[in-house]
């Protein structure tokens, strides 16, 4: 069993690459890369890249537009 905080099947499963938006924000961002083990992910704002703990996604939204709840990425809501 492992102990990471996010999914990596799951987000392996999606179309990459992926936007994110923030309960902070009105836009979306790009995602650079997510730690599937410390809930961090990486967002490229204007060119510069920057941490942000996947908590603050409010929607990720996939390359097909399709849109996801963040709470399905997380390894302590799965069913065995």
């Amino acid at each position: 069993m492992s102990n990471d905080l996010l999914r990596l099947d799951y987000i392996n499963s999606l179309p990459q690459p992926f936007l994110v938006r923030l309960c902070s924000d009105t836009g979306c961002w790009p995602v650079y890369d997510i730690c599937v083990g410390t809930g961090l992910m990486r967002i490229d704002v204007c060119g510069k890249l920057q941490a942000v703990p996947f908590v603050e996604a409010m929607e990720i939204i996939d390359m097909d537009g399709g849109s996801h709840d963040p709470d399905t990425f997380y390894s302590e809501g799965e069913t065995q």
